[in-house]
C-alpha cells in the first residue's frame, strides 16, 4: 500500500512538471495566443502537485511525506531541465551543421 502511494505520488509529480514546462513553453513562445491552455496547464500543474503531496503524506505521514515530495519534485524538475538542455544542444548542433552546408564551410 505504501509503495503504491509513493509510485502514485511520483506519477503525479511527473504530470505536474510536464504541465509546468508546457505552460512556460506556451507562455514564452506564443504570448497572447494561448492564454486559455496556459491557464489549464497551470491549474494542472498545481492540482497534480497537490495530489502528489497528499499521496506522499498519506504514505509516510506529514514530515517524511513532505520531504519525499520535495525530493520527487526536485528530481522530476532536474530530469526535465537536463532533457531540455540536451534537446537545445542537439537543435543548436543541427542548425550549425545546416548553416555550414549553406555557406560551403568544411567542418
Amino acid at each position: 500500500m505504501i509503495i503504491s502511494l509513493i509510485i502514485g505520488g511520483l506519477a503525479f509529480c511527473g504530470v505536474s512538471v510536464f504541465c509546468f514546462y508546457k505552460a512556460n513553453y506556451c507562455a514564452c513562445t506564443r504570448a497572447g495566443q494561448c492564454d486559455n491552455p496556459v491557464n489549464h496547464y497551470w491549474v494542472g500543474a498545481m492540482f497534480s502537485a497537490l495530489i502528489s503531496l497528499a499521496l506522499c503524506c498519506l504514505a509516510l505521514h506529514v514530515e517524511w511525506g513532505t520531504l519525499l515530495w520535495l525530493i520527487l519534485m526536485g528530481s522530476c524538475f532536474l530530469g526535465a531541465f537536463i532533457s531540455s538542455k540536451q534537446y537545445q544542444y542537439k537543435q543548436c548542433k543541427k542548425a550549425t551543421q545546416a548553416s555550414a552546408l549553406l555557406t560551403n564551410e568544411i567542418n
